[in-house]
């Protein structure tokens, strides 16, 4: 058995290995490289691999390929086990598969996916024998600038041993130029790709990625896991999914440049797949696919814009979400929006900065599709002078297809945005607060069945909390005569905080504000003097709270107060 990982490649002499000669075209795929490979023998050709031969296969490209940056050579083989396990074992044992790449480097290719590690967790054995017959896909960094012959030669591990090893059918099924990328994914059937510098923790708990220096990415790395239950430590932070999503998406903001070592749990070995890839290059402001949780933690410090920053919520991506640095930007970006979409008296036409320019817009924001293509048409007929800010969003909505043109007019498309701020008066638990508040918006924009639920809960609420909350969405200057507007509210008002503290919030703090107001306060039940409470509201919403968090969670896997599918926490938390 192993007991210790080394990493599977080393170097050689190029003077160790002759060049091929041109022999004829390969009889097996080679995607990606856009030139024909040669080989040096018919067994080459096959991609045919005779053991007891002890043959190298050897190959040329018609002209050197110029390899793209950050890409890695994919090598899919298999093998017979015709002698048995006792000869897979000896072949395991005492000899090395290797592919040399002529100018580059020399990768040992695995046997089988006994190089991951050992542990007693369901994993292969040292025989591999959940793994014999099957395919296996091998991708390994490609450093040099340009591939033109490269080799694959079963060696001896010991120089000086002597004999032919056991008849072992090893074939070459296809070759493909790929991104590069680290880790491991298992297939049905066996079926196994896998890199280099990746193995398992002793115990089997973890799956760690370690390259070395040179064979890092440059940019930085995103890091995808699937399932998505399984929590992942990067760079000092602890990545925690909650179970349920099939893929957990990582982008490369949201933890250090250098990783390394990325740790991934593998819970008893049920995660499938897990790709450590490069960074991709994502221009502002073409937006970064994340979970609210991420969106949360993000470090400002990583946003490509100063001013703010453009997610795409990767469980609904017809959904952006801004995160703007105070509230100033959120305001140039959306307050006018506000007040022509919500704001009694303003609503359908445009106001000036000097009208709004001492009222408040919001802290926080959401706009449908068709209330933003109004918007922007507006503008447009009566060539309104929007700010720069405005500008900007207008064409980052054409480009997500949020809305379009059609001949001259802005037209809508599909889903919303939300915007949430880092102005230093919105503390860490209102931020949260505003992203799940917003993010129920965005969900009520774009899912039919949501609305008409929220809809059969509204005519159903109790007729004493209705008028209150009638009230205060007056009070905080709604439109309440747009029934939309005041059943989306209401639904997000009731999620925003979890059930347990919905009777608190509303049977206490909001009652409080209308009991405050002398010809408002007639709108309240009978106060419990005791406790300084409205409990009968409390309880209205208390029950509210939990009929839209049980549809949420049967519907999303998200509940009244969470929004978010992923928690970020130091490594020592």
């Amino acid at each position: 058995m192993m007991n210790r990982i080394i990493p599977l490649f080393f170097f050689i002499p190029l003077l160790a290995v002759q060049s091929c000669a041109y022999k004829g075209e390969v009889n097996f795929p080679v995607r990606g490289m856009n030139r024909p490979l040669y080989a040096a023998s018919k067994a080459a050709a096959s991609g045919i691999l005779n053991t007891a031969k002890a043959k190298k296969l050897e190959y040329r490209f018609g002209s050197p390929f110029f390899v793209p940056p950050s890409c890695s050579l994919e090598l899919e083989y298999s093998f017979s086990d015709d002698a048995g396990a006792a000869a897979l074992a000896e072949i395991k044992k005492n000899y090395q598969m290797v592919l040399h790449i002529i100018g580059g480097d020399s990768w040992v290719l695995p046997w089988d996916a006994s190089f991951l590690g050992d542990f007693d967790n369901g994993a292969p054995d040292e025989s591999g024998a959940p793994y014999r017959g099957s395919r296996f896909h091998y991708a390994v960094p490609i450093w040099s600038d340009s591939i033109e012959n490269f080799t694959i030669e079963m060696i001896p591990l010991d120089p000086a041993q002597k004999g032919k090893p056991p008849q072992l059918g090893w074939q070459l099924r296809e070759l493909r130029l790929v991104t590069q990328w680290y880790g491991l994914v298992r297939g049905e059937s066996g079926t196994i790709q896998a890199t280099p510098f990746v193995y398992y923790s002793p115990n089997g708990e973890q799956l760690i990625i370690d390259p070395p220096g040179r064979f890092r990415f440059a940019r930085g790395a995103d890091l995808s896991i699937a399932p998505a239950g399984t929590a992942a430590e990067l760079g000092g932070l602890r990545f925690e999914p909650r179970p349920g999503r099939e893929e957990l998406f990582i982008s490369q903001g949201n933890f250090p440049l250098d990783p390394y070592p990325a740790k991934v749990e593998t819970h008893s070995n049920t995660v499938t797949a897990v790709k450590l890839l490069p960074a991709e290059e994502r221009k502002f402001p073409n937006p970064i696919p994340s979970d609210p949780g991420l969106i949360l933690a993000y470090p400002q410090k990583n946003w490509r814009n100063a001013d703010y920053e453009v997610f795409r919520w990767d469980g609904f991506p017809s959904l952006l979400i801004f995160d703007t640095a105070d509230y100033a930007v959120q305001d140039r970006l959306f307050k006018r929006l506000a007040f022509f979409t919500e704001k009694q008296g303003y609503t359908g036409r445009l106001a000036t900065d000097e009208e709004i320019a001492d009222q408040h817009g919001w802290n926080a924001h959401d706009y449908r599709a068709d209330d933003l293509a109004r918007f922007f048409e507006v503008a447009r007929l009566i060539n309104f002078p929007l700010l720069k800010e405005e500008q900007e969003l207008e064409k980052i909505l054409l480009d997500a297809d949020i809305i379009r043109r059609s001949g001259n007019s802005i037209v809508s498309g599909e889903g919303g945005i939300i915007s949430i701020s880092r102005d230093r008066e919105c503390p860490d638990y209102l931020r949260s607060q505003f992203m799940v508040h917003e993010c129920f918006h965005g969900l009520f924009f774009i899912d039919a069945d949501f609305r008409e639920f929220s809809r059969g809960r509204w005519e159903k609420f109790d007729p004493a909390a209705k008028r209150f909350l009638l009230s205060f969405f007056d009070f905080q200057h709604y439109n309440i005569k747009d029934e939309y507007l005041v059943i989306n509210e209401f639904m997000a008002h009731c999620l925003q905080q979890s059930a347990a503290q919905a009777p608190r919030y509303f049977g206490e703090t909001l009652a409080s504000r209308i009991d405050a107001s002398s010809w408002r306060r007639a709108v309240l039940p009978k106060k419990d003097e005791a406790t300084g409470t409205w409990p009968t509201i409390g309880e209205a919403f208390r029950q509210e709270a939990a009929a839209f968090s049980s549809y949420v969670n049967g519907r999303w896997g998200l509940a009244a107060g969470r929004v978010r599918q992923i928690t970020v926490k130091a490594r020592s938390e």
